[in-house]
């Protein structure tokens, strides 16, 4: 099977499920790029449990010089639910793999008090929260699910450490990926913190229920800090 009968098929596969218009699970492999250097690859993994929750899991495992760095894996996951067609966060932690807690994250959001607590990088965190407000990787899937209801997302809030930050997103025009999948087009999807001159892009493919095919964080001087690039993708 050639690349474009691949890619016709990944398109099938992940246009079948109820609704074209529906968030549905997903495994995706990046490989992992830090400073134009192969640092190793990351896996995200949306999944749905039968409670009717939404797990979303990334795994990153350096490689090289860079497990020097990172010598464990480096773990993320939100655990969220779709609440009237919006992402709500209820649970989040982070891991970088190593025995140190800076820059562990363990946090839960109570939409009942209103309130997020927990400990953000040894940071103690206790604050009240407002519909919308989004964790590091949560604020990935609402950037999604905001583009399957067909709505073009302007903006999101996200927790940082025991601050709540306003996030710009702007339409950056579209492209045609030539990916290991096969070639597919693409939306680009630009965030930035209010005030700040760092950003990151997202590549969305709308044929794959706007899964991001590549995303890059770019330094206040616009050069590229790290990058991910899709190399395989799979539905259950």
């Amino acid at each position: 099977m050639n690349r474009a009968a691949a890619a016709c098929l990944l398109a099938l596969l992940f246009s079948v499920p109820l609704s074209a218009q529906d968030l549905q699970p997903f495994t995706a492999r990046y490989t992992w790029t830090l400073k134009g250097m192969s640092a190793g690859h990351s896996t995200l993994a949306l999944t749905r449990s039968e409670d009717g929750r939404w797990h979303y899991n990334s795994r990153s495992i350096a490689r090289g010089l860079f497990r020097l760095l990172a010598p464990g894996d480096i773990t993320q996951e939100s655990v969220f639910r779709i609440v009237d067609e919006q992402v709500r966060p209820e649970h989040y932690r982070g891991d970088d793999g190593t025995a140190a807690t800076r820059r562990d994250i363990n946090v839960t959001f109570d939409w009942r008090a209103h309130r997020v607590s927990g400990v953000y990088e040894d940071v103690p965190v206790d604050l009240p929260i407002e519909a919308g407000v989004q964790d590091d990787l949560s604020i990935q899937v609402a950037l999604m699910q905001e583009l399957l209801r067909g709505r073009t997302p302007s903006a999101f809030r996200l927790l940082d450490r025991n601050l709540i930050k306003d996030y710009q997103y702007t339409a950056e025009g579209t492209a045609k990926l030539d990916t290991p999948l096969g070639p597919l087009q693409a939306v680009i999807y630009r965030s930035r913190k209010l005030g700040a001159r760092s950003s990151t892009l997202f590549w969305c493919a709308p044929d794959l229920g706007f899964l991001p095919l590549k995303v890059e964080r770019h330094g206040g001087d616009d050069k590229i800090e790290w990058s991910l690039n899709i190399q395989a993708a799979s539905r259950p």
